[in-house]
């Protein structure tokens, strides 16, 4: 122990001995650490983290799963009262379904997402109330009796200033007041991590909150999402079995609801992200850490240079340490201690660095109406271990060459015939070569990765939506929440069309349930004969307005589109898009064939149109399968007005809301925006993927910079002497400049093309990532090594072209 207290108290002297050396290595590997603690910090928010709640390794999630749609989805509710009505493996079993409400207090009104629940909800997860009470369990046994309302944390803050007297008070709640009982925790923001309910309202409420199809009593809908509590002493395998058996009965039991499904169980710590999308985050998570972890090697490398130029100069330290007796370890462990003293400070530079980017991180996130974000980038234990685990690791990292290195018993012979020789160099490929050409190959991956990823954006960006974006605006609101009914929200939405159209500049108006590039509600399909293999298939729907097509410009390529004749209490029609067609008609005949949504009461629609495929969701989605019916036969009080303007649409936003709120100014207004900012919004992803690797990316380039230029600087300073003598003896400016510089770009070369094999050999594992380019696109690869190129060739000119200008004479006195 008084060994390792001398070596670090003569690591500390070294440190401040060379003040500038030290600062060029902390910044350069807390740039490195930084990054690493950056995203880890996203990792451990998205995916590490666990629910505060009680005993979270007992709780479990049920899924259901369908043989003929793959993937994870919630219970319906029927189905969730049968299974928590089981009391064999699970303590209890609760449910909660997302919903939007619209606020009203007087002034403007908004809308906010909260939670359906069931009685049992919060007791179950052992969550209790930090201001009045919870949910009891009869507050979810009769329907529509207990309006009352548990508050978030955040919400009540934000809403009552944090005032205890806010219990007792009611919320007004589409239209109706409930009591507010209790806040939860600030802690506590829900099981869904990333967003957060801001309220909390019994499932027996859910025929005065819900708006449009309310599916409570349905077994075939898809909706609530359900977690239980294992009993002391079950296994989730256990539990998976005997859901299984429950599932197998319902399917039997409820053969037309049913059919082909069962439930699965995740761990509850695996489904906070849904486990649809999880592996997504996953492989995105991955791609950040390696690229932040090449950076670092990168800055290692930095650092192991700097200190092997240190190490030349204590050369007479070194050989009086080895002349004494002091062993080989000895020297290595001295070294190593002075190279995690160095890495300590550079680990609390990172810690600051990601302190200070979180908010740059949540800035990247898209707008999300009515939903609040609550992304936790907490700098917890686990952040802190990883950083203090990344810069001991780090320091041990880079400090092992330079040790290994210094520490050679021929390392004075070896420094003296350096000196006699003026630097002539022995080895054509020394060990700062290699540390060379391993920054040049890191930086390149990094940079391929952030052309692939630039690339992908744009390409995505250049994707045609299928439909004419241009001159588009839209804003959505929901009647429903205002208990408007089905009369009153015809005619509102008549007169909505009216005042709007009427509006200088205006070219045409519709409307939809789903609005551009919103996604749709699924719904299961049933073909005329059955028996196909399509049956029961689930497809996106959408409820349009007449005129839709036509304001939205989506050509209809066969029959007809949705028109004012197709009215209520009229034959049922239906247009679908050209996947569909293709996917349930595969010989071309679909106009005139027939379908029914799920339901008893659901009638028979006929094909009427073929349009042309649209994106639905998302730019970079695949071709999916769409059917589109007329509002007036399907009413729906969540509604997108889309208008198409004959000029620019951004001065109509604000006339458009003017019309909209004087014929009702307590309908909340949603999603007010051009199409094209709608678009622009929905390449978040792709567009904060791409800036955080093209940001990663910069910081390795600047860094392999530094690297070649304190080599080559290096490489200029030990060969003074000769550069001296050839331009003594008649050599010319341009001779030396190119023969130095040749000789550092065909270290950089070798970098170069370790660095292309390796980026080909990982570019697969980014395909699933990438849209509209391929992994291994040329322009991305070709691209990131020219840049690299011309950054090693300007970093190679510069300590070059200054020892070239030296006059001969100075530099043989001076060597």
């Amino acid at each position: 122990m008084e060994t390792l207290r001398q070596d670090l108290r003569y690591a500390v002297r070294m440190i401040l001995k060379s003040p500038v050396l030290s600062g060029l290595a902390i910044l350069s590997l807390g740039l490195g650490i930084g990054a690493n603690t950056t995203i880890f910090s996203v990792t451990n928010a998205l995916l590490l983290q666990s629910v505060p709640v009680a005993e979270p390794d007992r709780l479990l999630a049920v899924y259901t799963t369908d043989r003929k749609n793959p993937g994870f989805g919630p219970l319906s509710h029927l189905n969730w009262k049968d299974y928590a009505k089981d009391g064999e493996v699970f303590e209890g079993v609760l449910g909660y379904d997302w919903t939007p409400m619209s606020l009203n207090t007087g002034g403007e009104p908004q809308v906010l997402f909260g939670q359906l629940v069931s009685g049992n909800y919060f007791d179950l997860l052992g969550v209790r109330a930090v201001v009045g009470r919870t949910f009891g369990p009869h507050e979810d046994e009769v329907p529509g009796r207990d309006s009352v309302v548990v508050l978030s944390h955040a919400f009540w803050t934000k809403r009552f200033g944090a005032d205890p007297r806010a219990v007792g008070q009611t919320l007004n709640l589409n239209g109706a007041a409930y009591t507010i009982i209790g806040v939860a925790p600030p802690s506590y923001t829900g099981l869904d991590v990333g967003v957060r309910p801001e309220v909390w309202v019994p499932m027996a409420m859910n025929k005065q909150v819900k708006t449009g199809i309310n599916w409570y009593e349905e077994r075939r809908g898809l909706f609530v999402f359900t977690v239980g509590r294992l009993k002391p002493g079950i296994t989730p395998a256990q539990a998976q079995a005997r859901l299984g058996m429950i599932a197998q009965r319902l399917e039997t039991e409820y053969p037309n609801d049913n059919k082909g499904r069962s439930v699965t169980v995740v761990p509850l710590a695996r489904a906070t992200v849904n486990p649809n999308a999880r592996d997504g985050v996953v492989a995105v998570t991955a791609l950040l850490m390696t690229i932040v972890g090449l950076v670092l090697l990168i800055a290692c490398a930095n650092v192991s240079n700097l200190l092997l130029g240190r190490a030349l100069h204590r050369r007479r330290e070194i050989a009086v340490r080895l002349a004494i007796g002091a062993s080989r370890r000895r020297l290595i462990r001295q070294f190593l201690t002075e190279s995690v003293a160095l890495a300590l400070p550079a680990a609390a530079l990172g810690i600051a660095i990601a302190y200070w980017a979180r908010g740059g991180l949540l800035a990247l996130l898209p707008p999300l109406p009515g939903i609040a974000v609550a992304l936790h980038l907490d700098l917890d234990w686990r952040v802190l271990a990883f950083t203090m685990a990344v810069g001991v690791g780090a320091g041990i990292l880079f400090g092992l060459v330079p040790a290994l290195q210094a520490s050679k018993p021929d390392v004075v012979d070896a420094l003296k015939d350096g000196d006699r020789t003026g630097g002539s160099v022995r080895r054509r490929f020394g060990i700062r070569d290699v540390l060379v050409v391993g920054q040049v190959a890191l930086s390149l991956v990094a940079l391929v990765g952030a052309g692939l990823f630039l690339r992908s954006l744009e390409a995505t960006r250049k994707t045609d939506p299928g439909f004419e974006a241009k001159n588009l605006l839209s804003v959505a609101f929901d009647l429903g929440l205002q208990r408007y009914n089905e009369e009153k929200g015809v005619a509102f939405l008549r007169q909505a069309r009216e005042r709007v159209a009427s509006l200088p500049g205006v070219a045409a108006v519709s409307h939809a349930s789903a609005g551009p590039l919103a996604g749709s509600v699924l719904r299961s399909v049933f073909l005329e004969g059955g028996g196909d293999e399509n049956d029961r298939t689930l497809v996106q729907v959408n409820t349009v307005g007449p005129g839709y097509f036509e304001t939205m410009r989506i050509p209809i390529v066969q029959g007809r589109a949705i028109t004012e004749d197709d009215k209520a209490g009229g034959p049922k029609v239906a247009v679908i898009n050209e996947t569909m067609a293709k996917k349930f008609w595969p010989k071309g005949d679909a106009l005139g064939k027939r379908f029914h949504f799920f339901g008893a009461s659901e009638p028979w629609a006929e094909i009427v149109g073929v349009a042309r495929n649209a994106k639905y969701t998302f730019l970079g989605e695949d071709p999916q399968s769409y059917i589109y019916e007329a509002h007036a036969q399907r009413y729906s009080g969540a509604q997108t007005l889309i208008v198409r303007t004959a000029g620019n649409p951004t001065p109509l936003l604000v006339p458009v809301e003017r019309e909209l709120k004087a014929l009702d100014r307590e309908v909340p207004l949603t999603a007010l925006a051009t199409v094209g900012q709608t678009i622009d919004d929905g390449l978040w992803a792709p567009r904060a993927g791409a800036s955080l690797l093209g940001l990663f990316g910069l910081l390795a380039l600047v860094l392999a910079a530094v690297g070649i230029y304190s080599v080559m600087s290096y490489s200029v300073s030990q060969r003074q002497r000769e550069i001296g003598i050839r331009m003594a003896l008649g050599a010319r400016r341009g001779d030396v400049l190119r023969m130095m510089i040749g000789r550092g770009m065909r270290v950089v070369a070798v970098g170069l093309a370790v660095g292309l094999v390796i980026s080909f050999s990982l570019a697969r594992l980014a395909a699933s990532l990438l849209v509209g380019v391929s992994p291994w696109d040329a322009t991305a690869f070709a691209g990131a090594a020219a840049v690299l190129a011309a950054v090693a060739v300007a970093a190679n000119f510069f300590p070059t072209r200054r020892a070239a200008g030296i006059d001969p004479t100075v530099a043989l006195r001076a060597s």
